[in-house]
């Protein structure tokens, strides 16, 4: 699929392997394709935190959607995270002889809406939480990233993006942010995960579902569990916003992309 245009979402946990990944995208820009990778930091930020003594806190939302709480102090280690985690992808790339860039917040194109009261369900209440430096995406300006991939070189997006009140850079969810920018492209979306795609029954990978379209969304939320619940939602905003297609898809094969496109994992068309 040669001058193919892509997004890669890639999370932060500890233990991904990135190797092959990085392999796979020097090769397929070399062979003239255009990929963004977006990243995670979870791991290394749980160790920030860990050494620095900051406690780690999740809150579930009354909707079941699970995320870190990012207070002020959180905030700032989270950045630091962020660009720590892209500090290794782009050593890992330049480790081939391949160019690849990590694009700072201030100047991405990404800005984001700060939600600063969460709502948590609690032993069965709903309480309310302040002083979040979360939030979401509103808007990507792809002319920075477009500039980079059309240099020939990788464009490094961490799951950071610039409050439009605070001027601060805030966490967002790198999954929604990979799709705001492969519908910003016109790209397609592969989101890698630990399971095989999209499944049926979350304990057995044998079940997963090969295709979805945006007509019967509704039974694919039904399967959605866990995490799997916002790629999901992440997937749909992608399709509805001027991605190609979206491929949820096994991070762990030994070419993740090129498994995603011959059919392993979950393709999701509009």
């Amino acid at each position: 699929m040669s001058g193919m245009t892509g997004v890669v979402k890639i999370g932060g946990a500890e233990g991904n392997r990135l190797n092959p990944l990085v392999s796979e995208i020097a090769a397929r820009t070399s062979a003239g394709e255009r990929w963004a990778v977006v990243h995670g930091a979870s791991g290394i930020m749980d160790r920030f935190c860990g050494e620095r003594g900051v406690g780690i806190r999740m809150i579930t939302s009354p909707s079941g959607y699970r995320s870190r709480f990012v207070g002020e102090t959180e905030r700032a280690i989270f950045e630091e995270a962020a660009m720590a985690y892209g500090g290794m992808i782009h050593e890992a790339f330049s480790n081939l002889g391949v160019s690849s860039e990590q694009i700072r917040p201030e100047v991405s194109g990404v800005s984001a809406t700060r939600k600063d009261v969460l709502r948590e369900n609690s032993g069965g209440r709903v309480r309310i939480v302040r002083g979040n430096y979360s939030g979401t995406v509103n808007r990507v300006d792809p002319s920075r990233i477009a500039g980079v991939m059309d240099a020939g070189t990788i464009p490094l997006l961490p799951p950071l993006g610039m409050d439009r009140t605070s001027s601060l850079a805030i966490n967002i969810d790198g999954d929604r942010l990979a799709a705001a920018v492969a519908s910003a492209l016109g790209a397609v979306l592969v989101i890698l995960t630990n399971v095989p795609g999209l499944l049926k029954d979350a304990e057995n990978p044998a079940s997963w579902i090969p295709e979805g379209e945006l007509g019967g969304w509704g039974l694919l939320e039904c399967y959605a569990k866990g995490n799997m619940k916002r790629k999901l939602v992440a997937a749909r905003e992608a399709l509805e916003n001027g991605a190609r297609r979206v491929y949820l898809a096994d991070g762990r094969a030994g070419d993740p992309i090129r498994s995603a496109l011959e059919g392993n994992g979950t393709c999701l068309i509009r």
